[in-house]
């Protein structure tokens, strides 16, 4: 009777499979950077909706972290260190730039909202500012359209401020792709990260 319950489950595992990978997973980033709000919000819908996970992360907390680990590292290895490091980055960008443009062109961005509010304190200044801001958001997503699947015209908006010196931002991005175009790309990382590590 075990055996019986044991080879149903494993058929019903094996049949399951292509219906896994072939599933959709939605990913919804909403980053904000404002006076009263410093946080990132990831929500992930996968597998018709049976899994759902979602968590904020302190803008603050994540760049006193980045900030920690180059001080550590700097205390720790000095120059010499610093350079070995940068090489090794530049290999491993090189080495995950084909996973990456792989999991691009599988990806299709839904929701893609961008809104910000700048300010010098000066007139003159925050316009010119405001514009360079505006054409470096156009020049982004006029980029990422060459590498995936924009479903929608991105909102991006840059409000000038002029009395004061602020700069506040909102992004939110929802993107959905199939799970198995990810383990894919996944593998194909990983394949280029041992790589990188063997040479």
């Amino acid at each position: 009777m075990i055996i019986i319950i044991v080879a149903i489950f494993g058929l019903l595992v094996i049949a399951s499979l292509p219906l896994i990978v072939f599933s959709t997973v939605r990913v919804t980033f909403t980053i904000e950077h404002s006076t009263s709000v410093e946080e990132i919000q990831i929500a992930v819908k996968a597998l018709f909706g049976l899994v759902i996970y979602e968590t904020t992360i302190p803008l603050g907390t994540l760049l006193e972290g980045g900030e920690e680990a180059v001080k550590a590292s700097k205390e720790e290895d000095g120059l010499k260190g610093d350079l070995k490091e940068v090489i090794q980055l530049l290999k491993k960008t090189l080495g995950a730039k084909a996973s990456v443009l792989f999991f691009l062109r599988k990806t299709r961005f839904r929701t893609i909202q961008w809104e910000t509010n700048f300010g010098m304190g000066n007139a003159a200044s925050t316009a010119v500012v405001a514009e360079l801001i505006m054409n470096t958001k156009v020049a982004i997503f006029t980029l990422l359209s060459h590498y995936s699947n924009l479903h929608s015209v991105p909102q991006l908006i840059v409000t000038p401020i002029y009395e004061v010196k602020t700069i506040q931002t909102y992004i939110r991005c929802m993107i959905t792709f199939k799970l198995g175009h990810a383990m894919i790309a996944a593998i194909k990382l990983m394949k280029s990260q041992k790589n990188v590590q063997e040479a």
